[in-house]
């Protein structure tokens, strides 16, 4: 990876707190990291809200599918986590974060599929720092909608679910998925510190 798409990112989540752009992955690495969504797509499950028990269902807040990728998806591991690796690495040395572990999963929105506005951290837990939102959709339109919206203190920010594009942000801005009108797919995960990760 180019060390100015790093520099890139990092000031930008120096300065402002996110950052999007489509040129984080190239095509034969998205195109690799789809297929492994087609063979794992029977294995998706309805999201939650919550961490750890206090996880529930509540298709009034989100209504998505999604499919945990970690010890499941080998094949794309090094393409994939060489680049996230690099980010994390990035990250810690602009913004001092303390990154040590993160999470992805697959997401995916059927037609009529959204998520209310939230934070990723959760009220009992911050470890996630930084959240990593990766678009998988071919041809998307406007007329699809499905988009990011992120609420900055500076402005609320719109991140269309384009192919390859990435959103890369602090976990504790405020977002929302916006409803969706066609199928609607996504990698996402958290770059966390986990301050017991020794204990």
């Amino acid at each position: 990876m180019q060390e100015s798409i790093l520099t890139n990112i990092t000031e930008a989540i120096y300065q402002h707190g996110f950052y999007s752009s489509c040129n984080f992955f190239n095509d034969a690495e998205l195109n690799l990291i789809k297929s492994l969504y087609f063979k794992n797509k029977d294995n998706f499950v309805e999201a939650k809200i919550g961490s750890e028990k206090d996880k529930n269902l509540n298709k009034s807040i989100r209504n998505d599918k999604i499919f945990w990728i970690e010890n499941n998806c080998e094949e794309f591991k090094a393409p994939f986590f060489n680049k996230i690796n690099a980010l994390l690495s990035a990250l810690n040395r602009r913004c001092f974060l303390g990154l040590n572990l993160y999470e992805f999963h697959f997401a995916t929105y059927a037609k009529g599929n959204y998520y209310k506005r939230h934070k990723d951290v959760f009220n009992n837990k911050d470890a996630r720092k930084i959240s990593v939102v990766l678009y998988l959709n071919k041809n998307w339109k406007k007329e699809d909608g499905g988009e990011l919206l992120l609420y900055t203190q500076e402005k609320t920010v719109i991140i269309e679910p384009t192919w390859g594009n990435i959103a890369i942000f602090e976990s504790s801005i405020e977002h929302e998925v916006a409803i969706s009108n066609t199928d609607r797919l996504s990698l996402t995960g958290w770059l966390k510190n986990e301050k017991n990760i020794f204990t």
